[in-house]
């Protein structure tokens, strides 16, 4: 019973810490996507005001999926540690 436990953390630790990398290089380059934006549009503010005016309900929900992936990182962060304490715990009781 203790062994399969164990494997099931350790299966988690692996998902978690893959997730997390994987919300890395998304968060990396979103970031990229915004510079590229904000240089397009130097040259183009009158367009840049229409189209954020237009697009205002489309951008308030992309900022609220942003903060929920934000939020869900936070949390995966906290997942790990908690997941690796547990290991930790386990191979010190054998």
């Amino acid at each position: 019973m203790r062994y399969q436990f164990e494997n099931t953390i350790k299966d988690r630790l692996m998902y978690c810490l893959e997730w997390k990398q994987n919300i890395d290089v998304y968060l990396a380059n979103r970031k990229i996507s915004e510079k590229a934006n904000q240089e397009y549009y130097k040259s183009k503010p009158l367009l840049k005001l229409i189209i954020n005016f237009y697009f205002i309900p489309y951008n308030l929900l992309r900022f609220f999926r942003y903060l929920r992936i934000i939020h869900d990182y936070k949390k995966n962060e906290i997942e790990i540690k908690v997941l690796s304490k547990e290991l930790k715990k386990n191979e010190n009781q054998k």
